[in-house]
């Protein structure tokens, strides 16, 4: 379900998951895709941004990743308050101590934005968005669709 890729060359079959509007000198949304990356000892869910990279939210920042992995399988999204992970949720990641992180995405002004969850988080869920890490109670998470998986 994840395969190596790049900002340039996007795997085959990864699917838009998002959207993100108002990039610099960019008049249409901009595609946003999938990605887990390998960060301060965890692996961390986020987003890639169609030609601009790969980014994940960390410690009140958002951090550029030129390694990465894409998410490349169905999508079927559950709609989420707070911090209750629901049942079948995809597993993207950890952080260093071992807690658990899912694929999220969350409506944020400008965009529909790509990022992770977990029960451990201040709200539920983190996105990034210029060059910072915004915390989420209204959110998505990816579940397994085990029909098709």
């Amino acid at each position: 379900m994840w395969q190596k890729s790049t900002d340039v060359f996007i795997a085959l079959g990864a699917p838009v998951a998002g959207y993100e509007n108002n990039a610099p000198g960019v008049h249409i949304p901009i595609p946003l895709f999938i990605v887990r990356a390998n960060y301060k000892g965890g692996i961390h869910p986020g987003k890639l941004a169609y030609g601009f990279g790969a980014y994940i939210p960390f410690g009140g920042k958002e951090y550029i990743c030129r390694e990465f992995e894409v998410y490349v399988g169905p999508v079927k999204w559950v709609r989420v308050h707070g911090k209750a992970i629901p049942a079948g949720a995809i597993q993207a990641g950890e952080e260093a101590d071992g807690k658990k992180l899912y694929v999220a995405r969350a409506k944020f002004p400008n965009g529909l934005f790509v990022g992770k969850a977990g029960s451990h988080l201040l709200k539920g869920c983190c996105i990034s968005y210029q060059n910072k890490e915004w915390d989420v109670e209204d959110y998505d998470v990816l579940v397994g669709d085990y029909d098709t998986l």
